[in-house]
């Protein structure tokens, strides 16, 4: 197959295939979590517009519907001036309609994205009709899959909320106790480390559990073969061996995502602050926040869907590489030579 390179800044993409490969030679080799990650940001850069174009369909449904949400807001929050409860009735009936959808919609951007990265590496054109008619076949089987997961994780993710706060609450008595006739600052500090320790023991759990469902969307998406329940199984498979690995990549992938997305967050808190502030100069600070607060939440919701509309294609591509690195270490799967027969 003929191929012509081009170089960038360090990385190398094979045009004829693009399957971009960098200085980790990407899937070609089983790849640390650090590799995995720089490659799906790499990836998503270097295929902006059709990833980008995925998670545009997906949150312009949010985005459109909460700035609707926000102009009968913003009239309440105009003919009151305590912070209308009508308004505040409101928002969470906006949350509560969007919740099916939140529902499904990151299920449909998964499959998506990893549908994309199939077409993308043949070079086939990304649209949406396109899309579509490759997940149609599969929709009924990922729905039933990821409600099994769903339902599963929920009912870990409480019990390990709950062992978490219980915790939290123990720490609190006995640092309190131990304080009594002590140091305040010293109970202080030992409870600051304590909470940190269990926090961080959680998220550790919380990743040992999610493994186990992290690759499920790539699984019956990409293999025609696996039903809804054998899915479950195949992404077994292929964790227990590189349980470890699957750890770490999923910490590594959560600890990455929470820093792009708490600098978004921070810049948008930064506009908004500065708006504040210019207003402030011409009103009344207590006032403004008294009266518009509801709003200005509302408006902080709408920019908080175009954060992750363009953050959650790479995060997405994470999981999408980790289920090929996985295969590659389980199956010594080729890459290239699956994708450009069109298989999973």
């Amino acid at each position: 197959m003929e191929t012509h390179a081009r170089t960038g800044d360090w990385r190398t993409s094979t045009l004829g295939t693009a399957i971009l490969q960098s200085r980790f030679r990407t899937l070609n080799r089983p790849a640390t979590p650090f590799e995995l990650m720089d490659d799906a940001l790499s990836y998503y850069r270097e295929n902006f517009k059709p990833l980008f174009r995925i998670s545009l369909w997906v949150y312009l449904v949010p985005i459109i519907f909460s700035l609707l949400l926000l102009v009968p807001i913003v009239y309440l929050g105009a003919t009151s001036t305590d912070g209308s409860f009508a308004a505040l009735a409101l928002d969470y009936l906006g949350l509560f309609l969007m919740l099916p959808y939140w529902i499904v919609a990151p299920v449909v951007q998964a499959a998506f994205t990893t549908l994309a990265f199939r077409m993308l590496a043949v070079g086939e054109p990304i649209t949406l009709s396109a899309l579509w008619a490759r997940l149609k076949p599969r929709l009924l089987t990922l729905a039933l899959n990821q409600l099994l997961a769903m339902l599963a994780l929920s009912g870990v993710y409480l019990l390990l909320a709950v062992g978490y706060f219980v915790f939290l609450v123990v720490a609190s008595i006995i640092i309190v106790l131990g304080a009594a006739g002590g140091s305040g600052t010293l109970a202080l500090t030992i409870y600051a480390i304590l909470a940190l320790a269990i926090t961080i023991l959680t998220l550790v759990l919380a990743a040992m559990i999610s493994v186990w469902f992290v690759i499920l969307p790539q699984i019956v998406v990409l293999e025609d073969r696996v039903d809804a329940i054998n899915a479950f199984a195949r992404a077994f498979a292929l964790v227990r061996p590189n349980f470890k690995h699957a750890v770490l990549s999923c910490l590594a992938f959560w600890g990455v995502q929470a820093v792009l997305l708490l600098s978004v967050m921070v810049l948008l808190s930064l506009i908004l602050g500065i708006i504040i502030g210019i207003i402030a100069i011409y009103a009344d600070p207590e006032q403004i926040f008294t009266r518009w607060w509801l709003s200005i939440n509302q408006l902080y919701e709408s920019l908080s869907y175009i954060a992750y509309m363009f953050v959650m294609p790479a995060m997405y591509m994470t999981s999408i590489l980790l289920y090929f690195d996985l295969r590659y270490r389980s199956e010594g799967l080729d890459i290239y030579e699956v994708l450009q027969r069109g298989e999973g």
